[in-house]
């Protein structure tokens, strides 16, 4: 805790001089000043930002300025309550909130989510207004992304290992791709008998999404990602024929498309749909390797079913 008032000596030792208000505030100030992290400055009471840096601001308010308004304004109160911030000052200890999720002003999370840890330290006698906490903002997304995809490639270990429901060992690794690559949603297609076309396959998705059958002349993007076999990332504006139709009516700016396989032989196609730029650099490896392990789930499933008859 950052204060102005000097420590009572009880040994003979040399009395230590205190720190005084104006070193203090050079250390805060220099605090502000630094670009490696998100600092800002929030008065005892209200809570309003009396001051931040600007990579406080470009994280919590996309570059907006904080300064003047509520903390609640940039962080919900279910995140990091007042109770909590009053608990701050009046105890003196300073305390941390990991991995706070960035939402909206109407507690919607974001079409590229991104994940805040905050440290929250008191200070005392530094502002005309009395307390105040030094409120420290680290965008912790890569971290969590990181974890996520270290959890996906234990799964898709565990699920092609172990004798589970393909459509359920399908549906989570999916669900898990979809968190670890940052797409807002997610859909499977099945290719036809003639290689021509793709049918949406019902394992737990939305189902306008995935209910109906494309021609892959209307797809130029995704009929040259399967005839090539590999993963593709377009966006809105290269979208071509129908994939204009299809990204104005889900409401979506990009998608990867990531054709499914084994050995060598089409199986599908797994998408993944952002509605707003993607968090994280596009992994189209990850991609394309989730696609491949549902593709051999959707052949171990068929081969089930073809014993059953």
């Amino acid at each position: 805790m950052i204060s102005s008032t000097a420590a009572t000596s009880t040994t003979a030792k040399p009395e230590q001089s205190p720190v005084s208000d104006d070193v203090a505030r050079a250390v805060v100030q220099a605090l502000l000043d630094s670009d490696l992290l998100g600092v800002a400055l929030l008065r005892a009471g209200d809570w309003v930002h009396l001051m931040a840096n600007a990579a406080y601001d470009a994280l919590m308010s996309a570059g907006e300025p904080t300064t003047g308004r509520p903390f609640s304004d940039v962080v919900i109160p279910e995140a990091v309550s007042d109770t909590r911030l009053e608990a701050v000052v009046s105890t003196g200890h300073a305390a941390r909130v990991p991995r706070v999720a960035l939402v909206t002003s109407d507690g919607e999370t974001t079409a590229s989510p991104r994940y805040v840890t905050f440290t929250l330290l008191p200070v005392r006698s530094l502002t005309p207004a009395g307390d105040a906490i030094l409120v420290f903002a680290r965008d912790v997304s890569s971290e969590l992304h990181d974890e996520r995809m270290a959890e996906l490639f234990l799964l898709l270990a565990r699920d092609m290992s172990t004798d589970v429901d393909e459509a359920s060992a399908i549906r989570a690794a999916v669900a898990h791709a979809k968190e670890a690559l940052g797409a807002s949603a997610a859909s499977l297609f099945l290719l036809g008998p003639d290689g021509k076309s793709l049918h949406g396959a019902l394992v737990g998705w939305d189902w306008t999404r995935s209910s109906f059958v494309t021609d892959l002349e209307q797809w130029p993007n995704v009929a040259r990602a399967i005839a090539a076999n590999e993963a593709c990332h377009f966006t809105a504006a290269h979208a071509e024929r129908a994939e204009e139709g299809w990204f104005e009516s889900r409401g979506i700016d990009a998608a990867i498309c990531a054709p499914m396989a084994v050995d060598g032989h089409l199986v599908g196609a797994l998408f993944f749909d952002y509605a707003g730029p993607p968090p994280y650099a596009v992994d189209l490896a990850l991609a394309k390797t989730v696609a491949d392990q549902c593709a051999l789930l959707v052949e171990r499933e068929a081969a089930r079913l073809e014993r059953g008859r």
